[in-house]
């Protein structure tokens, strides 16, 4: 089971302060979405400098303008990028070619998608890499997440991040319905201890 952390600021020195204490136990670097709207591409690139032998996911949650975005991307060294299911099919259609030429994967981010069971079902045509199942109840109750998280894996057999409020209350419910990975950001980037905490997820893995 891999561990993403997500360092979703919009700050990069603080970012990559942050990183240089959790990379250790971090799989995959995550570049976060407000990282890379304040940052651009530089933010990539940089991540990708910095930690050479990780590999550095994009929280870019594309749209639109796929083919560009991903060769951009790609060149500065992500390995993974994120589009949103609720994108028109000729979107992924084309992310997911530009990926191939750039060698690089698509993640297909379901925060947005209508039909989790179908955008799952469909993932694999499409050549998607994999899958993010974000947890939107926050509360101490599991039902929805179950709920959905089987709907995912009943028609896919890719591999399944879970996204979304992770903490020390949650992770082990989560462990157990034994996902391919688990993103985890506010929780390492707000610790008192970024390591320490990265190290205690990383360790119940």
């Amino acid at each position: 089971m891999k561990l993403q952390v997500s360092y979703n600021c919009s700050n990069l020195a603080q970012a990559l302060t942050i990183a240089e204490q959790t990379a250790d136990y971090a799989d995959i670097l995550g570049v976060g979405s407000l990282l890379l709207f304040k940052e651009g591409v530089r933010a990539v690139k940089t991540f990708k400098a910095t930690f050479p032998n990780k590999d550095i996911a994009v929280e870019a949650r594309i749209t639109e303008k796929a083919d560009i975005a991903i060769k951009m991307m790609a060149s500065e060294g992500a390995r993974y990028i994120t589009v949103l299911a609720g994108s028109y099919s000729t979107t992924i259609t084309k992310a997911v070619a530009a990926a191939q030429e750039s060698d690089t994967k698509i993640v297909l981010d379901l925060l947005d998608a209508q039909s989790l069971g179908q955008s799952a079902l469909d993932a694999k045509t499409l050549g998607i890499h994999s899958l993010i199942l974000y947890r939107h109840n926050h509360t101490s109750e599991f039902t929805e997440l179950d709920a959905e998280w089987h709907s995912v894996r009943e028609n896919t057999q890719l591999p399944i991040f879970i996204a979304g409020k992770i903490d020390e209350t949650n992770i082990q419910h989560i462990i157990a319905l034994k996902p391919h990975g688990i993103i985890i950001g506010t929780h390492i980037m707000k610790a008192d201890n970024p390591a320490k905490a990265a190290q205690y997820f990383k360790s119940l893995m």
